[in-house]
């Protein structure tokens, strides 16, 4: 008996289903010894260049900002090729490898791209946010070590600076050698005080800044600087303190400015112990005795000498101070300190 023919369009007869075709993952394969050993190093070099990365941000300066700064600079990019190639489900370790480095790389170059300011520039911008006429920059991620005792050391600087010169200014004398200041046994002494005290507040901020060192050295010692950053930063100020054409020159002013009040308070005590004699009128000065008169001269004029050789090393420490500016894009203004004068207003 013969199967009849099946009609087209027919349904095929029913029977057992019969399974399609399966996709199986194919196994991982393992990695070759010297494939391992690519990996290894392309993550090596990958903190490699993170660390790099970090020492460029710091100057070269390794602190514990830098080691944060370095951590930071590995994770970041370590993450993100763990997301893309380093997860199990999709572990392809030289993917990942490559990857890290890539990302190091690319992080490393943004890094060196930053323009990075010379010393100068540098040292200019703590000078004016110590001295309050430039904001602290904030917009970084951390305040360096260096950075803020750089800026502590200078505050402290110029506020001593700021304050003598304030000092400075309040006991000025414009009547110095003036007939007027030979008016009377008042105004010779209160003329003869005014000299006393403008000579011991500027001998006095000269012994400020001969303590300066000291003073440095226990800010440095309390800084959270190594040991070795502490021991680069005191020679470097020990060697510009020492080599200060600036502070040589003040010393000099020091040592001119005693025999200078020396001269005066001897011309004004002699001119108290001859009041009958001296006679201010109409804008001079009379004397009627001739030898109070050539005694009087005498010490006048070498009181003026004198004074006249302080103006000189005055303008010579202003032009220093200048110039001193000028070497790092200062000006007066930048710190809001007055010219040094040493001297009484002549």
């Amino acid at each position: 008996m013969s199967t009849p023919p099946i009609p087209p369009n027919a349904a095929p007869p029913a029977g057992p289903a019969i399974p399609g075709p399966q996709f199986l993952p194919l196994p991982a394969q393992p990695l070759s010894v010297a494939k391992r050993i690519l990996v290894v190093l392309l993550v090596l070099m990958s903190i490699g260049l993170g660390v790099l990365k970090a020492l460029f941000w710091s100057g070269g300066v390794w602190s514990a900002e830098a080691s944060g700064y370095a951590l930071g600079s590995v994770m970041i990019p370590l993450l993100i090729a763990y997301a893309i190639a380093g997860r199990k489900r999709s572990l392809r370790p030289m993917a990942f490898g490559l990857t890290f480095l890539g990302l190091s790389s690319l992080l490393l170059l943004l890094e060196m791209s930053h323009p990075r300011k010379n010393i100068n520039e540098y040292v200019a911008d703590r000078v004016r946010e110590a001295a309050g006429t430039k904001p602290v920059n904030q917009s970084g991620a951390f305040d360096s070590p260096e950075d803020i005792l750089l800026r502590d050391v200078l505050g402290d600087i110029l506020k001593t600076s700021k304050e003598y010169a304030r000092k400075r200014k309040e006991l000025s004398v414009t009547d110095l050698y003036a007939p007027e200041s030979f008016a009377g046994p008042e105004a010779i002494r209160r003329t003869r005080a005014s000299v006393q005290n403008i000579t011991t507040l500027d001998h006095d901020f000269v012994l400020q800044v001969e303590q300066w060192p000291d003073h440095v050295g226990q800010q440095v010692a309390a800084s959270s600087l190594s040991e070795r950053g502490k021991k680069e930063f005191v020679n470097a100020f020990l060697k510009s303190f020492s080599n200060s054409e600036t502070l040589a020159t003040r010393r000099q002013i020091d040592q001119v400015e005693a025999n200078w009040c020396a001269s005066t308070l001897a011309l004004y005590d002699f001119a108290l112990a001859h009041t009958a004699q001296i006679h201010p009128r109409n804008n001079q000065i009379f004397v009627g005795d001739e030898p109070v008169r050539k005694r009087f001269n005498e010490l006048l004029r070498q009181a003026q000498d004198q004074q006249g050789d302080m103006t000189d090393l005055n303008a010579k420490l202003d032009k220093l101070q200048e110039e001193g500016l000028q070497r790092f894009g200062l000006n007066k203004s930048d710190i809001g300190v007055a010219p040094s004068s040493g001297a009484p207003d002549r």
